[in-house]
């Protein structure tokens, strides 16, 4: 009768084992998040700015956009802003952009940091963040058509919230 049980036992053991494990709590798997921001100039240096983004899962997220915005000798322009925003799996979207004029020299220097949804649109309460992207460059003199330097994907895992 020894025998019989421990063939048993060597049979159901993995199924068992397999069990187990499917009836474990899955964790969560992160996702990744890559951020750009397309910049391009017009007449009398107007330069546009729009914000990229692209999730590889489906992601909600409460967004913040910083930093010090245009900056030229005795002028700043900035569009400083926040929302919720929902991305779709592989598509990229835009939630945010801005436009001004700046005189060169100057700097751009956009911060966006992304934070979980918070519970409510109403709260003010803090949520925790996510990812922080930033774009900072210089623009010369005499610059007549930006550089791709802004427009380098940026990527970060979203692993909290």
């Amino acid at each position: 009768m020894a025998r019989p049980l421990r063939v048993l036992s060597a049979l159901c053991a993995p199924a068992l084992w397999l069990a187990a494990t499917a009836c474990a709590p899955t964790p969560a798997f992160a996702t990744g998040v890559c951020a750009w921001l397309v910049e391009t100039t017009g007449p009398d240096d107007l330069h546009d700015l729009t914000l990229w983004l692209q999730a590889d899962q489906d992601v909600d997220f409460f967004y913040k956009i910083g930093g010090e915005g245009l900056t030229s000798e005795g002028s700043r322009s900035h569009s400083p802003g926040s929302g919720t925003y929902s991305l779709s799996a592989g598509k990229p979207d835009k939630p945010w952009g801005f436009g001004a004029t700046l005189s060169p020299p100057g700097d751009i220097d956009i911060v966006v940091e992304l934070h979980a949804k918070p519970a409510s649109i109403f709260s003010d309460e803090p949520t925790p963040l996510l990812a922080t992207f930033t774009f900072h460059r210089h623009v010369p003199e005499g610059e007549e058509k930006a550089p791709p330097t802004l427009a380098q994907k940026q990527c970060a895992t979203l692993t909290g919230g």
